[in-house]
């Protein structure tokens, strides 16, 4: 299985826990602030926040303590930073910033370790200001689960270091993207793509038979680190060529539960893949901790998402995004030489799915060639789907493709659905005929003729009951 990896936005993910106060946590964003806490007579409050830069993929984490009443930073304070990956610890060092400011550049590099460089001298290569801290190692260029523990050791005067530091711990995750190729018996060669915004993924298979698209990543199942998750989001990509995955709904489970309907939500208005997001609540693993629905010693989440039923429409979004299109059929084993009969529906999006009267043209495709075309306006009624009885030709098999085009005279209101054709199974490749023959009159070995057998029982052409 071949795989690539990219690194995307930096985003905040797990709970903030304060030493010394009520645990309290964020909503998962790029921008956190704490609860106030005293220190000495003065309430003082933490801000968290993170940035991408997109074209230097530098991850920036800024941490602020500012006085909760004026919402002015306090000067001179000192922070301790330990950041964590997995069970190693990256660095632990001292930060004293006179403006109470801490900006921490994460920046990829082929470093192996982690380093804190000169911030004037790597400041001015990378266009930084001088008075940020710049972090380098090669660990920066995955993304995952990064953990902080910061220590509020004084404030004001350096020198007046607090009897007990102030504790913050929060999560940190970069989010990344990794795409599997697999070879799909119908579709080819694709790839599926994962975006994790928890931590990375370290299993990912896909089960043809089921349509089945199953990962892992780490996760504690503590009532610690439940508390300290807002939300576990993944993303799924599809490419719009996969014809199996371009259904209107689907199912998942994390670790063999069934999630609710709502954890699931598709997003077709990215022209090159469709985005299946994934997003289950604190609520939800709560529930499943308190209930004790997942072993308390399990390490791992493991995600199954498939489609939600057989025999679901085909549906996607226009590339202009005004217009969807669900599309049936029967028999839904299509095959050479034979009926199919369409049905499909065109919904404005913009109106929530009310069906349209629009022109439309409607090509089949099959590699590349036109084999059908026509040009009609739709109903635009919901009890009046759209028709097309099309003959399947005898020599066509494999991938074809329904193209809608210029809906509503738009050039950009366009959609490219994939269908397979069976091959006709009564079909014996003539050969395999002349193979048989040859063995029967012993002018070849049995090993060729055993080749011929594997290949009629891999096209299922025929059946060992």
């Amino acid at each position: 299985m071949w795989l690539k990896i990219g690194v995307f936005t930096l985003g905040l993910i797990t709970i903030f826990s304060i030493c010394g106060s009520s645990n309290s946590f964020g909503h998962g964003l790029g921008n956190e602030t704490m609860p106030p806490v005293m220190i000495g007579d003065k309430s003082a409050t933490l801000e968290v926040g993170s940035y991408t830069d997109t074209e230097t993929k530098i991850q920036q984490i800024t941490i602020t303590l500012f006085e909760t009443a004026t919402l002015e930073p306090i000067p001179n304070t000192s922070f301790e930073v330990e950041l964590v990956k997995g069970e190693k610890i990256l660095f632990k060092n001292n930060f004293e910033r006179d403006d109470g400011i801490l900006i921490m550049n994460l920046i990829p590099s082929e470093t192996p370790g982690v380093e804190i460089l000169n911030q004037e001298t790597f400041a001015s290569f990378f266009g930084l200001a001088s008075d940020q801290f710049n972090v380098q190692g090669e660990i920066f260029q995955n993304g995952g689960l990064y953990k902080f523990k910061i220590n509020i050791l004084a404030i004001e005067d350096f020198d007046d270091v607090l009897s007990e530091p102030i504790e913050y711990n929060l999560g940190i995750s970069i989010p990344e993207t990794t795409y599997y190729e697999i070879n799909d018996k119908t579709f080819g060669d694709q790839e599926i793509g994962i975006r994790t915004y928890y931590d990375q993924i370290t299993e990912f298979e896909y089960i043809p038979e089921q349509e089945k698209i199953r990962f892992v990543f780490p996760f504690e199942w503590t009532q610690e680190t439940i508390i300290q998750s807002y939300v576990i989001h993944e993303e799924i990509l599809v490419p719009k060529t996969f014809g199996s995955l371009l259904v209107s709904e689907f199912s998942a489970t994390l670790n063999e539960i069934r999630l609710p309907e709502n954890t699931i939500n598709i997003d077709d208005f990215n022209s090159g893949e469709r985005i299946i997001h994934l997003v289950v609540s604190q609520e939800d693993l709560q529930e499943m901790f308190e209930n004790k629905l997942v072993d308390e010693f399990d390490t791992t989440i493991e995600i199954e998402v498939k489609p939600s039923s057989p025999n679901l429409p085909l549906t996607g979004i226009t590339d202009n995004g005004q217009f969807k299109i669900n599309l049936m059929w029967e028999p839904r084993e299509i095959k050479p030489n034979s009926k199919v009969f369409f049905k499909f529906e065109i919904l404005d999006v913009f109106l929530k799915d009310r069906p349209m009267k629009v022109p439309y043209e409607l090509k089949i495709l099959h590699e590349n060639n036109e084999i059908f075309s026509k040009s009609d306006t739709s109903s635009g009624e919901k009890s009046e789907p759209e028709n097309l009885e099309f003959f399947i030709p005898s020599d066509i098999s494999g991938v074809i493709e329904l193209q809608f085009q210029k809906l509503g005279d738009s050039e950009l209101a366009r959609l490219s659905l994939p269908i397979a054709v069976q091959n006709n199974s009564s079909v014996i490749p003539d050969w395999v005929k002349n193979t048989a023959g040859w063995w029967a009159n012993n002018e070849i070995p049995d090993s060729a003729f055993v080749n011929a057998i594997q290949y009629l029982i891999k096209e299922g052409i025929m059946v060992i009951l």
